[in-house]
């Protein structure tokens, strides 16, 4: 049986099935945008080289953060934004926009620093993305369902009143159909504390109606809210007396692993 590559060597693997050095780049732009497409290569020795660093420091970090992390295929898109607010933390804005590229262009995973919460962050302007940065929407309406529901932003924009699972005037779960993660549908349940209120903001709305009409501001920060959800709905579950709160929390979020919830601000309670 032959041996797995490390994780380090399999970013160099893709690194090199993108190498592109001594084409042109010019002429990739004009023939992807013809076919509708992105440019897939990397056309430059110091593209190559900068991507090729920024992949072994996020190598590292997988290591320690995600042991059970073995294969390429294994990295989705909320660990990369994990790791380019972990990375804000601490570096400039450009360090971290090329840590965005480099894994894009590897991953193809389609992360933005809007999704990553780090929009407005520069070298002299360093916040963590779990602070209020203070705004609201005019409404509310879209904070109280990501508060109770803790959905990622493109699932609530195409979540429908058909989607929702209510019973006696409460919203008490969502099955999550369009835009999830891999389009893997999913059933979430909602804090009990939102169940009546988000009842409230549908009330009347056609089955076939979107649950929200208004546009998500990039500047909520969703996945502040998201993890606000995680930390108090692993609280509800306990107070349920569930068998395994952790899985069924994994589940509603829409992971596969358990580890990944320290990241949302879970305390896991040791037994």
């Amino acid at each position: 049986m032959a041996k797995r590559p490390s994780l380090g060597h399999q970013f160099w693997q893709r690194l090199e099935e993108k190498k592109c050095i001594g084409e042109s780049r010019h002429q990739a732009k004009i023939e992807a945008k013809e076919q509708g497409g992105k440019v897939e290569g990397i056309y430059s020795y110091n593209t190559y080289g900068a991507y090729k660093q920024a992949s072994k420091t996020f190598c590292t970090w997988v290591k320690k953060e995600f042991p059970e992390v073995k294969y390429l295929s294994q990295i989705d898109k909320d660990i990369c934004a994990m790791y380019i607010r972990h990375r804000a933390e601490s570096c400039s804005a450009y360090t971290y926009s090329q840590d965005i590229a480099m894994l894009n262009k590897c991953l193809d995973v389609g992360i933005t620093k809007e999704y990553c919460g780090v929009s407005k962050r520069s070298l002299n302007n360093i916040t963590n993305n779990r602070s209020d940065n203070g705004f609201k929407t005019s409404s509310g309406a879209v904070e109280s369902i990501l508060r109770g529901t803790g959905l990622r932003r493109n699932e609530l924009a195409k979540l429908k009143v058909e989607n929702l699972i209510i019973d006696e005037n409460k919203v008490v779960g969502v099955r999550v159909k369009a835009g999830s993660k891999g389009g893997r549908p999913r059933d979430v349940e909602v804090r009990r504390e939102f169940q009546e209120p988000i009842y409230k903001l549908i009330e009347g709305l056609e089955s076939h109606s979107k649950v929200i009409n208004e546009q998500i501001p990039k500047e909520l920060q969703t996945h502040r809210l998201r993890a606000e959800y995680a930390q108090n709905m692993y609280k509800e579950l306990i107070d349920l007396g569930r068998n395994d709160p952790l899985q069924d929390l994994t589940q509603s979020m829409g992971h596969n692993r358990k580890s990944v919830l320290v990241h949302y601000g879970v305390k896991i309670n040791k037994k």
